[in-house]
């Protein structure tokens, strides 16, 4: 697969990209794709039904390798599908809103697809420009791991910076907006039965965590783990030769996923980085779902250490700096 084989005016990869009030990103964002250094490319963007001049920013821009796709609100996922089935390239690139791809990013990641045939997903290292205002942190995805088997464990891609085969998108179905802010997840584990990954060891994207993102709400943040927790769960149904939940009862097996002492400890764990952080209410709360879910000795240990944040005193000299050293060692 190569430039040569592509007919004239088919573009070989589609950016794919859903925005949903961010105005005052777009310009930067859309600009970042604009300038890559890869040419055979098209722009599919997706106004998730803003209300803030999302629309009249991107068609100011007015460019001619650029769809823009208005409609009423209907989620990310859905918006991403509608961009996907409305681009012509043979790879798709996922493009986050607000965030940077770096003018090298496409050309670099497009070479790894031409070059491996058994690769499907390929991602880079990413700059996270972190919300709580403490600067940034580079994410460098670890290479060569078993992909399936890793993707049960933990996700290895931030999503906007992954670049993929469309013939394995549509043979695996798509996202499926069952598993809102999880999607990637649940997508990677179905193409990994397939493909192989693999990750360019160079800062080729930037991502920003906006007020209101999955990364930046607690609560988005906790039905994320929730769903991703499902995903692992219907993906090692399948792996045992079971059907898929989602395929056999859509939207009610949601009620089926399994309580798991696992799941408990990284609820419980991220309920304690929140209190940590300051934000005692929502971590709290979020400590109380991880002992639903299931009592384990870490998790009942966690819990005792936040709880002494019902006395000022034993909170700020012994429940929270126990909870912060313990954090400092947690590896989620």
């Amino acid at each position: 697969m190569s430039d040569t084989k592509i007919d004239a005016g088919m573009p070989l990869v589609s950016v794919v990209s859903a925005f949903y009030n961010r105005s005052g990103e777009v310009a930067a964002s859309i600009g970042s794709l604009l300038s890559q250094t890869y040419s055979n490319l098209e722009i599919v963007v997706v106004d998730d039904g803003s209300r803030d001049g999302t629309a009249d920013a991107l068609r100011a821009l007015n460019h001619p390798g650029m769809t823009i796709i208005s409609r009423p609100n209907r989620g990310f996922v859905a918006s991403m599908n509608d961009a996907i089935a409305a681009s012509k390239g043979e790879i798709v690139a996922v493009h986050g809103s607000g965030d940077l791809s770096l003018p090298e990013r496409i050309s670099r990641q497009v070479a790894v697809l031409c070059e491996r045939p058994e690769v499907g997903v390929v991602g880079c290292w990413v700059e996270n420009d972190e919300a709580d205002g403490s600067g940034t942190r580079i994410y460098k995805a670890p290479t060569q791991l078993p992909f399936h088997q890793t993707l049960l464990e933990r996700n290895l891609f931030t999503h906007g910076e992954t670049m993929f085969r469309r013939k394995l998108y549509d043979q695996v179905g798509g996202y499926r907006e069952f598993f809102r802010f999880a999607q990637d997840r649940d997508l990677w584990l179905r193409i990994s039965r397939l493909a192989d990954y693999a990750i360019v060891p160079e800062v080729l994207y930037r991502r920003y965590k906006p007020k209101g993102g999955i990364s930046t709400d607690p609560e988005k943040m906790v039905l994320q783990a929730y769903l991703s927790d499902f995903a692992v769960q219907c993906a090692k149904l399948v792996d045992a030769g079971d059907q898929d939940p989602i395929e056999r009862h859509g939207y009610l097996a949601g009620f089926l996923r399994k309580r798991t002492a696992s799941f408990a400890r990284k609820l419980a764990w991220y309920g304690a980085k929140l209190m940590v952080a300051g934000d005692i209410e929502r971590g709290w709360a979020v400590i109380g779902r991880a002992r639903q879910e299931h009592t384990t000795r870490q998790v009942t240990m966690i819990h005792a250490l936040a709880a002494t944040h019902r006395h000022p005193f034993l909170w700020e000299q012994v429940g929270r700096p126990a909870l912060a050293r313990r954090l400092a060692n947690f590896r989620q």
